[in-house]
């Protein structure tokens, strides 16, 4: 090996080194915004009762169809308790929270063991503006992950699992 490729390998392995002491701060976790809401049945969630939790809170519409698949993979992936169903749908006709999950649970042919929650203010808290988005949060009550948009069932279990490892 000649001396210029050897200070070339040099210089590779030191950038490789000191790439994760150059942040710019852009790497840093956004904290999953304080919320107290009722589900279809009128239990209130809020964060504590998600502390220490992995979880993840899906956004969608009642009205949103192409979303079915993605509730399906994450209904399969996600243990009860660590999924919430949130509704960024504003309109009253899209409020109704039992009529969603009852339609749910029809189309899926299953029953869903996840609260159904309105959430429109908290989805423009969080910028959600395309349906389906998920974001994957730790049990420290950050944003690790977001997906926007339809995800396959092997994408959304590789970030389901790189949450609890």
């Amino acid at each position: 090996m000649n001396i210029k490729n050897c200070m070339l390998l040099v210089i590779i392995l030191i950038s490789a080194n000191l790439s994760g002491c150059l942040s710019s701060g852009e790497d840093e976790l956004e904290e999953f915004p304080s919320f107290s809401l009722p589900d279809e049945q009128g239990n209130v969630h809020n964060n504590s009762k998600y502390d220490n939790i992995t979880y993840v809170a899906y956004f969608s519409a009642s009205w949103c169809s192409h979303c079915k698949p993605v509730l399906q993979a994450l209904d399969d992936i996600v243990p009860v308790g660590q999924l919430i169903v949130f509704n960024k749908e504003p309109r009253e006709e899209y409020s109704d929270m039992n009529e969603w999950k009852d339609r749910m649970e029809s189309e899926l042919e299953r029953t869903l063991s996840h609260p159904f929650i309105h959430a429109p203010p908290l989805s423009e808290t969080l910028d959600v503006v395309s349906i389906p988005t998920m974001f994957f949060v730790n049990s420290d009550g950050m944003i690790e992950y977001s997906l926007s948009g339809i995800k396959d069932k092997e994408m959304i279990k590789s970030y389901w699992n790189m949450m609890t490892e």
